[in-house]
């Protein structure tokens, strides 16, 4: 079997980085499309557009599965490719796992930081509240991390006073923060530690990559891939 790993730029290195963690011997191969990137800041025509033309392409390279490792792209095209386009093939994304875990912990009132685009679709909301519609959800945008991310890091007091901005608008008792975008673990202990500078205490941080790797055993022992 062969998981081949999709991302607008860096996020997917670290997704295909934690697979190949829990999963060593499964190949594993990542394309990335940099002249697009970033995703965030498009509209859901254009990343539907720009997601079905690179999945298309990696299903023509013998591809068994494809994963979108990019909240962007699986939250506007996930069931749209799986539901209408390429019915029947594998098609995985990073947005079902961390929901499920969400509730599997218990909690109550979550965070999400996420791309404009992502916090636009209200799909993080949407995808917890199919599970349990109690928990409250409350999600910012973030539109200058991930070109930050991806120029390279120069200046972490430029993330860390972005951070403050963004985190800040949270309400100080939300029991979990979701990483809302494959970037952001980069820049994760700024994460933590601006966070806890605001509210005195650490939040849990919630990544979607790793929560999809961890689940991934059981999806290919029902699937019988191997």
């Amino acid at each position: 079997m062969i998981l081949w790993f999709f991302d607008s730029w860096l996020g997917g290195k670290l997704v295909m980085e934690t697979f190949q963690k829990e999963f060593p011997d499964i190949e594993m191969i990542l394309e990335m499309d940099r002249e697009h990137a970033p995703y965030g800041g498009k509209s859901w025509e254009e990343i539907r557009i720009l997601t079905r033309v690179w999945v298309e392409k990696l299903f023509a390279r013998w591809a068994d599965v494809v994963i979108l490792a990019c909240n962007t792209a699986s939250v506007h095209a996930l069931r749209w490719l799986q539901q209408e386009v390429f019915v029947g093939r594998h098609i995985l994304g990073v947005t079902v796992p961390w929901a499920e875990a969400v509730v599997e912990w218990w909690y109550k009132k979550i965070g999400v930081l996420a791309t404009e685009a992502t916090v636009r679709s209200r799909m993080y909301r949407d995808r917890v509240h199919i599970l349990d519609d109690s928990v409250i959800v409350e999600e910012v945008g973030a539109p200058w991390l991930v070109p930050l991310i991806e120029q390279g890091i120069v200046s972490w007091d430029e993330i860390d006073s972005l951070l403050r901005e963004y985190l800040s608008q949270f309400s100080p008792d939300i029991e979990a923060l979701v990483l809302g975008c494959t970037h952001y673990p980069l820049i994760r202990e700024s994460i933590e530690k601006v966070g806890k500078d605001i509210t005195r205490q650490q939040r849990v941080i919630i990544d979607p990559g790793l929560e999809s790797a961890r689940r991934f055993h059981r999806w290919i022992l029902r699937k019988d891939l191997i």
